[in-house]
């Protein structure tokens, strides 16, 4: 599959996964994705009354991370393209004491229907790969961000160390498309997934990125030996 899809593909091949995709990250990360999660909510802006957006939510699982220990989101918003997937997300946030705070919805990451400077933070967790237009993406993440709001996107990298990269690179290659193919019954799933993460840009190439789109005090936050990054940015800026 290449690494180039088109959001109609994109959007079909998760929904096909959707019902076993909390188990498989599970298993393909070991557990470790539930630390991650929690980890972008030390960086979450001082806010006393923040109105969250979250991009390519899929199963809500960040927002839910979020709103269990941050009490001081006022509200979340969760855009997805893949309809079971937030159909799932929406089942699991009815359970939840917060469920008059979220909104979970079908909308493209690229195209956000959200007006100017009307969010506090936008978060995106595993999903910037997936656009077909990265910097459009970012670009409409700082729109709709208010001045000092702040970007925190969590995605897979690849390790500095050459012996860890050649290690995880293994486990990407070898393991991960077949134990997702498996647990998953999609051939093509987790072979995109280890295509795009090899492929993406990461550390300072990504930070160039978000500063090409307008965000200042850019830093990314290697997790667990580099496998995964957390990029953190902000908006110093008021929109025209």
């Amino acid at each position: 599959m290449s690494t180039k899809l088109e959001k109609k593909t994109i959007s079909q091949t998760f929904n096909k996964i959707s019902k076993r995709y909390d188990l498989i990250n599970r298993v393909l990360s070991f557990g470790i994705d539930i630390y991650w999660r929690s980890v972008v909510r030390r960086h979450l802006p001082i806010h006393p009354s923040m109105r969250l957006l979250d991009l390519a939510t899929g199963t809500a699982d960040q927002i839910i991370a979020l709103m269990n220990r941050a009490k001081n989101i006022r509200s979340a918003i969760g855009i997805d393209l893949a309809v079971d997937m937030l159909s799932i997300g929406k089942a699991k946030i009815a359970r939840t004491p917060y469920n008059h705070q979220v909104s979970l919805l079908e909308a493209d990451a690229c195209n956000i229907p959200l007006n100017n400077e009307t969010t506090d933070c936008v978060t995106m967790s595993f999903g910037i790969r997936n656009v077909p237009d990265v910097g459009k993406c970012l670009r409409e993440m700082y729109r709709v961000l208010t001045h000092r709001g702040r970007a925190l996107v969590l995605e897979f990298s690849l390790p500095k160390n050459r012996f860890l990269k050649s290690l995880h690179l293994f486990y990407l290659r070898n393991i991960l498309p077949r134990v997702g193919r498996l647990l998953s019954k999609n051939d093509e799933a987790y072979t995109y997934l280890n295509e795009t993460i090899e492929t993406f840009p990461s550390g300072r190439s990504f930070c160039a990125l978000l500063e090409e789109a307008g965000f200042s005090n850019v830093r990314a936050i290697p997790l667990t030996f580099g496998i995964v990054t957390l990029y953190v940015a902000e908006k110093m800026s008021y929109d025209s």
